[in-house]
């Protein structure tokens, strides 16, 4: 091509890219970072620029960019700083909630504009919001969130008690005064104060009257009957940053006369006196309910007889249960002990004569009727993350419980040690990914039945002998091994695999056994050998 044929070529793709960029610039003004079709080449051609282009689109879909219903304009609300009425006016939304992250400021006429939308409203980043804006919120009735607003006067209180929506959220105010919490009262929604620490009297008299529900997740400090009373009625408690409550705020918390059936009562309690567990077991006893100890680190013999009762409870940091307090506890209808890794195998006998009772933190299995009944008797929620050894008998027992129930084993990433066959051939079944990264021994008769397993698999036996390597060879699909050295006859085995092999803590091998490896294409070593 002549020189000036070029250089008309070179322009045209030039005023194409400029001419594609602007039109970005117009459609997603607040996403200017994320493309940068100016410094395309101008050699670049047409295909290659309406592809950019193609793609981009995906992605701001992708990443939740809202559109305008004309698609005039295309941004991202979660980031824009500010919105006109225009905009807002046009909002073409999905989904049941919209969050304005990076919004400075909210004019009481985008505000209107906004109302007219039937979806909730967040705006993660206003410090303070005027009485003219919430008053333009009054026709809007899917819910508002002030995370960020930390402070209210009464006046304002006062229009946002008049707020026709189910929810009201304030959870940036670090306190409520009672002028505040007096006007807030008449608000006739679910009212969200989960930023506030602790209430005076005043305004915790004025909260429990209200007739809505009300949400004080952040109290450190519960001093009011009527307060404890109105939250112990409603259909949800969760006061996970109270640490401690006197016995008769618990009988007033635990024993509201409004108190509902099976209500989820989130507690950060870290200890329980006798009568706050006595107020506890009444309500299971009554009505029902879901307990869960969020902090709560022990049990003793006397509490957990005292909390007994057929309703259910979650304790995520208890360690240790005696025999006395496993009993008592027994009698719980559903039981998750996240934590719970000190218990006899008389208790653990115990509980597998029934369904419902589910150790999650157990780090050690040598009791054989618990292991015979762990699967059947429990629920999809169980876990045994933390199982680091089991007996072979205990694991024999566990295998064929897996199969009686057809429920297989779950996963068992700590497991350090296993010699039971059986338990291999099961977990080999398990479909997806199998990783035993921390299986530091294992007799090759199990490496054997977990190398049979079809999918990704990850042992973390140290070393390898011949016979494994075998097996492991064999395996079409990925397979990473924690082996740090390797002998000439294990790595002859290994340099014949058919699927990858990751071999990233490998640390002593011969050259000759390097080379070996080094020779198949899909054994990975570190960088670190030479």
């Amino acid at each position: 091509m002549d020189p000036p044929g070029r250089l008309r070529q070179t322009e045209q793709a030039n005023r194409r890219n400029q001419d594609c960029w602007q039109m970005m610039q117009v459609r997603i003004p607040s996403l200017e970072c994320l493309i940068h079709l100016k410094d395309l080449k101008p050699t670049l051609d047409r295909r290659l620029s309406m592809t950019r282009r193609v793609l981009m689109m995906g992605v701001l879909l992708n990443a939740g960019v809202w559109t305008t219903a004309t698609q005039a304009q295309e941004f991202d609300l979660r980031a824009a700083k500010t919105l006109t009425v225009e905009q807002a006016a046009s909002l073409k939304l999905k989904g049941g909630s919209l969050r304005f992250d990076k919004l400075a400021e909210l004019p009481p006429e985008v505000a209107a504009a906004l109302a007219k939308h039937r979806i909730e409203l967040e705006f993660g980043s206003l410090a303070s919001v005027s009485a003219e804006t919430i008053k333009a919120f009054a026709g809007h009735n899917a819910g508002l969130s002030f995370p960020k607003t930390v402070a209210l006067s009464p006046d304002q209180a006062r229009i946002l008690a008049g707020y026709g929506g189910s929810k009201l959220s304030l959870n940036g105010l670090p306190t409520v005064s009672p002028e505040v919490a007096k006007a807030l009262a008449d608000y006739k929604g679910e009212l969200h104060l989960n930023g506030a620490k602790e209430l005076s009297a005043d305004a915790a008299a004025a909260l429990a009257g209200r007739k809505g529900a009300i949400h004080l997740g952040g109290l450190t400090s519960l001093t009011s009957i009527p307060l404890a009373q109105k939250l112990g009625g409603q259909n949800f408690m969760s006061l996970n940053a109270l640490a401690t409550i006197s016995d008769d705020v618990a009988r007033a918390l635990f024993m509201s006369p409004d108190a509902k059936k099976g209500v989820e009562l989130y507690l950060g309690l870290k200890e329980l006196s006798l009568g706050t567990a006595k107020a506890m077991g009444e309500r299971g006893r009554t009505v029902g309910a879901h307990f869960h100890m969020n902090e709560l680190e022990s049990i003793p013999d006397e509490i957990a007889e005292a909390l007994s009762c057929r309703a259910a409870i979650r304790c995520t940091k208890v360690t240790k249960l005696s025999d006395r307090a496993a009993k008592a506890l027994n009698q719980f209808s559903h039981s998750h002990m996240y934590a719970l890794s000190d218990v006899s195998n008389e208790a653990l006998e115990m509980f597998s004569k029934r369904g419902g009772f589910m150790i999650h933190g157990l780090k050690k299995l040598d009791c054989v009727p618990f292991a015979s009944t762990l699967m059947s008797n429990n629920s999809s929620f169980l876990d045994l993350n933390q199982l680091e050894t089991i007996s072979e008998e205990a694991a024999d027992a566990l295998a064929k419980d897996a199969i009686r129930s057809k429920r297989g084993v779950v996963p068992l990433p700590s497991l350090k040690s296993l010699n039971s066959v059986a338990l291999a051939e099961v977990l080999a079944e398990r479909k997806g990914n199998l990783a035993l990264p921390k299986l530091d021994a294992a007799p090759d008769a199990v490496v054997r039945a977990l190398a049979a397993h079809q999918g990704p698999l990850s042992l973390g036996l140290k070393s390898f002998s011949v016979e494994a390597a075998k097996a492991v060879a064999q395996r079409q699909d990925d397979t990473t091994l924690g082996v740090t050295k390797l002998s000439d006859e294990a790595a002859k085995e290994l340099a014949q695999a058919k699927g990858k092999i990751s071999l990233a803590n490998l640390t002593e091998i011969s050259d000759a056994s390097l080379a070996a490896l080094r020779a198949n294409p899909k054994i990975l070593l570190p960088k670190s050998i030479k």
